[in-house]
């Protein structure tokens, strides 16, 4: 009369355990900032805008569906590569027009051991309000995904998430109108 009853335990606590094991596999791989429910960041990515929806490319994983420590040699882009390439990293362009005047560079660089480490996004853009509206609706949007911001001046930076820190900067001059954003791994 024990054994069934033994069995039944075993079997009810090594699903339990079960179940505990898969669900944080999920979570270790998919949500950036834990603390955040991914329907949240979701959420802020759908309302973040065309031009940011397009720069990210998604909302998973860091930016552009890379992830931290990825081998530099797997760091594709179905972009066309940039004119001037970094001395080590790859560097793509994205326009978002014909006019040649809106446009992002995304250059991917690696750590001393060949892995994705750091993110450099140099946006350029035709108008000062574009410049404006793209800072409110990435601040919208990280402000959701990597916690809270702190602003100094002309930049933004997010430093809460345990894997990422973000800089943004509004680097704009007379002539040439744009914001930096800087991704890198946290050691």
């Amino acid at each position: 009369m024990k054994s069934p009853k033994i069995l039944l335990f075993l079997l009810s606590l090594g699903l339990t355990l079960q179940s505990c094991n898969q669900e944080t596999s999920k979570s270790e791989n998919n949500p950036i900032n834990k603390s955040t429910d991914q329907t949240e960041i979701k959420a802020a990515w759908n309302a973040s805008g065309d031009w940011v929806k397009i720069i990210t490319q998604s909302d998973s994983l860091v930016i552009r569906n890379k992830k931290w420590g990825m081998d530099m040699n797997l760091v594709n882009d179905p972009l066309e590569l940039a004119e001037s390439q970094p001395a080590v990293g790859k560097s793509y362009s994205l326009y978002f027009d014909d006019t040649d005047l809106n446009f992002v560079d995304i250059t991917y660089l690696p750590n001393e051991k060949g892995q994705l480490s750091a993110i450099h996004m140099d946006i350029f853009v035709e108008e000062s309000q574009q410049v404006i509206a793209l800072q409110n609706s990435f601040k919208s949007y990280f402000d959701v995904k990597f916690g809270e911001s702190v602003q100094k001046g002309k930049k933004i930076t997010w430093g809460k998430n345990k894997n990422t820190q973000v800089e943004l900067e509004d680097v704009s001059k007379s002539n040439d109108l744009g914001i930096k954003i800087i991704l890198k791994a946290k050691p």
